[in-house]
Formats: C-alpha cells, sequence, structure tokens
C-alpha cells in the first residue's frame, strides 16, 4: 500500500488519511494478507520523514518502506533536511528495536553481502504500453515517449505486441542484450564513473527513474548521489548497533 503517513493528505487528496488509517487496521487484522506500506517523500515534505514513519509503525505495521521522489532536483537545504530526518529516525528505529525485538523499516534491515546492482528490466519483466509497444518495464515507456528518433529508442524497444508474438525468438535475445548495461558499474555521475566509488556494491538506483528529471540514460544526477550515500551511510551505522546484540 502506498501510505505517505503524516504528509498523506499534503502530497495525496485531501482528506485521504482518515480514509486510509481505519483500512490499514483493517487489512492488519485479515489472515492471509501480507502488507507492505511504502511512503514518498520530496524535498518539500521530507522534513515529516521521521514522523510519518513513526506514526505507520505506531499502527502496527511490521513492514515498511520509505521511498524518495527524485522527479525534481534536491539542494543543499533539502538534503542536509534529509540528513537529520534519517538521524532521527535511526534513532526511534533502535529505541523501537530494544523495546520490542524487531525491525519494521526495511530499508535499514541488515542484508548479508554486497553486490552490484542491475536493473530486472527485460530480464525477467516486460511490459505492455497502452499503444501496444513492449518495452523492458513500464517506466521505459514513459522516458522514451516523444524520443521516438532517439537513437537509444530501438535498442531498449520490443516492438508492437503483434510484432513481438511472432518475431520474439529473435527479437527478445537482441533487444534484452542492450538491458544488460543498465548496472551500477556502468552509470556515472557528473564527477566520476560509478564503478570507481567505494560505495557501488551498496548503491542501488534506477537508472530510468533518475532520467525521468531530465538526465541521459546512466547519467545518475549529483543530488541523487548525495541521497544514496545518507542512506548507505546511516544504514551502516544502525547495523552496526544491532549487530552487537
Amino acid at each position: 500500500m502506498s501510505f505517505d503517513g503524516v504528509v498523506q493528505d499534503v502530497q495525496r487528496k485531501k482528506g485521504s488519511l482518515k480514509k486510509i488509517v481505519p483500512n490499514i487496521k483493517k487489512l492488519m487484522n485479515r489472515s492471509g494478507i501480507s502488507l507492505e506500506i511504502n511512503s514518498v517523500f520530496s524535498p518539500d515534505t521530507v522534513s515529516h520523514l521521521s514522523e510519518s514513519i513513526r506514526f505507520i509503525m505506531d499502527l502496527g505495521v511490521s513492514d515498511i518502506r520509505y521511498s524518495l521522489s527524485i522527479l525534481n532536483p534536491w539542494d543543499k537545504d533539502a538534503i542536509k533536511r534529509l540528513e537529520n530526518e534519517i538521524s532521527k529516525l535511526r534513532e526511534i528505529l533502535l529505541f523501537h528495536y530494544e523495546e520490542i525485538g524487531d525491525f519494521p523499516l526495511i530499508n535499514f534491515r541488515y542484508t548479508q553481502g554486497k553486490g552490484i546492482f542491475y536493473c530486472a528490466a527485460g530480464k525477467d519483466r516486460l511490459a505492455i504500453a497502452s499503444d501496444g509497444g513492449i518495452w523492458g518495464c513500464f517506466l521505459f515507456a514513459d522516458y522514451f515517449k516523444g524520443k521516438v528518433n532517439s537513437p537509444e529508442y530501438s535498442k531498449f524497444y520490443f516492438g508492437h505486441l503483434d510484432d513481438f508474438i511472432e518475431n520474439h525468438k529473435e527479437t527478445y535475445p537482441q533487444i534484452s542484450s542492450n538491458y544488460t548495461m543498465l548496472s551500477m558499474n556502468n552509470f556515472y555521475t557528473s564527477n566520476m564513473r560509478c564503478f570507481l566509488c567505494s560505495e557501488v556494491e551498496s548503491c542501488a538506483v534506477c537508472p530510468i527513474n533518475a532520467s525521468l528529471s531530465g538526465n541521459t540514460l546512466c547519467e545518475i544526477p549529483d543530488y541523487v548521489c548525495e541521497l544514496q550515500k545518507i542512506k548507505i551511510r546511516e544504514k551502516e551505522k544502525i547495523n552496526n548497533e544491532t549487530l552487537k546484540d
């Protein structure tokens, strides 16, 4: 479920907060339903991140994830606000862990091992656009809208559904091979290639999501890089604290 906590009425339909909370409680009481809530924060609402996650935790939700909207740039002040909020959130989670013994925030859960992130588009998923076009992921249809003549269009477009059905044995391996380039070691910022970064094996950025703000494919905006470093740093801190137990 997409639910933004205390900023629900700010980012979504006004009045939806009061309607959603009772339904969250109903869902948690239904057997056979596994509920995960995703909360999205932008530069305008990030100051309420820790408060919103605490609000959702207090509802009793055991699986929570937060996401950061990167469609609009994050300036230095917004990045600083995020850093402060993540630091507050870390303290909230540690207190909750000590008191309750569980860890509801999926973003900060300990995961064993590291590795190079790669985009799963075209590998274990395909998407059909409203015009019948086939893409490796639905975000590609949005990214390439109005870019039919761009050189990359033909590299990532599997063709129309009817043609793809008829020629998929030839088309799929040819086009899907182009999607293999979409991994962190092939991305870059204005400052450096991502494979040179010491955090590359802990970082994961959706290439299309990062490009929807106007960047070229595989180019990661500098502010996204800063956001990632904050998240990685705070996750390591909280893992170090919880692993002591």
